[in-house]
């Protein structure tokens, strides 16, 4: 009797296509991912380059049964996320839902996929998996990062969109890294593919990107998510990006050539003066004379100014021009700001030490000549707590040496936790998944650090003279959101309704801010005062603006944020032309440029300016 043939493994759900338990196929995969070579075929694309890449077509068994998780889908609420790194629709994790499709989808992955995956790629996982559904249209984006959060081992996105093309955008942008392993320049693009998976193993280096949308009548729709399991960090600490800083230049400029005269009156420097040390912040309008600023514009788009992209991508994309190729007249522009006429000038509106007068201070300044236009952007970044402040905050708190993360991922909003919070709000998550999860919203959560920052200012408050007492308390109130205060709304200076030469009248109320201070110097009495070593370290930012009518108009496109607190936003920067904008900060306080989209192709430019004491 012949013998019978063995039957051709199948998987126990039927939603996958069983093609991909065949020997062959198995082979031909292992042999080009275990070897990181390339190769592409009718229903397999393996790309070694910058990571390993695998992409399977025609992954779901049968065209109802996409049809029947698509339509399942449709019944499912999504919410809208938005942040500075990303911009989509996304619905909650399928482990709460009860859709048929949807509950046999998730349950192939985590049993069948999981199995195979783990036995070809030979990457140890727990079963546990993350799955949602993401749509993205015109104008959304999800900006440079690598998923290597917590024991994430492998990234996967299923498309169910049908005909996507490149022209459409959306493409899943890989990166190469540079000497320092970070992100650098996008060298491969993959287009939405129907019914293909695609999925890679988190590491250091697995940084990738979605492209923006630029269909305005299609949208980008797939589930996503990550496959769990034991893991081993071995990320290095980045290096620092530190501003390449200079002092003063040595040499007077008649300012009275360069700036409107009524921002050198003495009345006009102390509304200023008021105005800063009772908001922080200020906005000047027509700061450079009418002439100077139109010719300085036009010289802007000289061909000549030979300019740079900057990064990394998971920071920043802009460009910053070569001083050495620039026009004259904006070489006199940068040489006018780091001069010390300028260091004397901005001391006068702020009382801030920019002028040495002892041999231990160091005032310095930070130049860039930017220039935007649609795909810039700059991003929130990992930084120690508290990092402005000499003293470690160690030492006022006895269990503080959690470290901070930021995840940046697809299908979670910015959270910035510390290390043992993430971990068990993690491992929460993993052991009881509900409806009430809420992965794509931007959370904040009161620790020991806020307590630790809390006793920082009140020793600082306890050192500081009266007047910089009222400074520290007014800015600490505005940063923090303490009590019922919420940052004023910006004062725009408009010279369209108003002569300029009556300014101080949009500026603070000079006897308002006086009697304030009087009320402020009757609290702290002269016996109180106790020195300490810890002393605040702030910065100074100066935002001058050049062909603002090409930015976008939203006011929230410069912003400044404080990221550790739920309602993140502080203030916004109007788009304007020869508006200066001045902002002093300090602590946690950032500053970001949100990603310009499509619609704005033409360049704009930023004189950014920041000064320390």
């Amino acid at each position: 009797m012949a013998e019978e043939e063995p039957q051709e493994k199948k998987f126990k759900h039927s939603v996958i296509s069983d093609f991909i338990l065949s020997a062959e196929f198995q082979q031909i995969f292992r042999e080009h991912w275990h070897n990181f070579t390339d190769i592409k075929t009718d229903d397999l694309e393996i790309i070694s380059k910058p990571f390993r890449v695998c992409r399977i077509s025609n992954f779901i068994s049968s065209e109802e049964v996409m049809e029947e998780i698509k339509n399942d889908l449709l019944d499912i609420r999504t919410r809208r996320n938005s942040i500075d790194l990303y911009q989509f629709e996304q619905t909650d994790d399928f482990a709460s839902f009860d859709a048929e499709n949807i509950k046999l989808l998730y349950d192939a992955f985590q049993t069948d996929f999981a199995t195979w995956l783990e036995e070809n790629t030979k990457i140890e996982l727990n079963k546990m998996i993350d799955m949602s559904s993401s749509s993205y249209y015109d104008t959304d984006f999800l900006l440079c990062h690598d998923d290597n959060l917590g024991d994430r081992r492998i990234a996967y996105v299923l498309y169910i969109s049908k005909q996507w093309t490149e022209e459409d955008g959306g493409t899943l942008d890989l990166f190469d890294t540079d000497e320092d392993g970070l992100p650098r320049d996008v060298v491969k693009s993959l287009v939405p593919e129907y019914n293909s998976i695609v999925f890679f193993e988190v590491v250091d280096n697995s940084y990738h990107q979605v492209a923006e949308i630029i269909s305005p009548d299609k949208s980008r729709w797939s589930i996503n998510g990550w496959f769990h399991g034991p893991k081993q960090s071995t990320k290095q600490p980045r290096p620092e990006m530190e501003p390449d800083c200079i002092p003063s230049l040595d040499q007077t400029v008649n300012l009275d050539e360069w700036v409107t005269e009524c921002y050198l009156f003495s009345k006009v420097k102390e509304d200023i003066h008021m105005d800063m040390e009772k908001d922080s912040y200020t906005h000047l309008s027509s700061f450079l004379k009418d002439e100077i600023y139109e010719k300085l514009a036009t010289d802007l788009m000289s061909e000549t100014i030979v300019w740079k992209k900057v990064g990394p991508a998971d920071i920043r994309k802009y460009e910053v021009a070569d001083e050495d190729t620039l026009p004259d007249l904006l070489k006199q522009l940068c040489t006018m700001f780091k001069s010390i006429t300028m260091f004397k000038l901005l001391k006068e509106y702020t009382e801030l030490d920019l002028v040495a007068e002892k041999e231990n201070m160091n005032p310095r300044m930070f130049l860039e000549l930017q220039r935007w236009s649609g795909g810039c952007y700059t991003l929130i970044h990992d930084k120690p707590i508290l990092s402005d402040y000499n003293e470690d905050p160690k030492s006022l708190a006895s269990e503080s040496d959690e470290s901070e993360a930021l995840d940046e991922t697809e299908g979670d909003g910015l959270q910035l936790l510390n290390k043992s919070t993430r971990e068990d709000q993690e491992k929460s998550n993993s052991n009881n998944r509900s409806s009430s999860s809420d992965c794509g919203t931007p959370v904040s959560i009161r620790d020991e650090t806020d307590d630790i920052e809390d006793e920082i200012m009140r020793k600082i408050l306890k050192s500081k003279s009266p007047r910089t007492r009222r400074k520290y308390l007014v800015h600490h109130a505005a940063m923090l959101k303490m009590g019922d205060r919420s940052p004023r709304k910006p004062r725009i200076l408009d010279t369209d309704e108003s002569d300029v030469s009556d300014i101080g009248d949009y500026l603070s109320d000079p006897l308002e801010c006086s009697l304030e201070r009087s009320d402020e110097e009757e609290v702290v009495k002269p016996e109180e005062v106790v020195p300490t070593k810890t002393q605040p370290t702030g910065s100074l930012d100066l935002i001058l603006q050049f062909h603002a009518n090409n930015a976008p108009q939203d006011e929230s496109t410069i912003c400044y944020l404080d990221p550790m607190t739920s309602d993140a936003t502080l203030m916004n920067i109007p788009p304007k032309d020869n508006h200066l904008s001045i902002v002093y900060k300090v602590g946690n306080t950032c500053r970001i440029h949100r990603y310009v989209n499509h619609y704005h192709p033409d360049y704009f430019y930023n004189l950014i300016c920041t000064y320390y004491e």
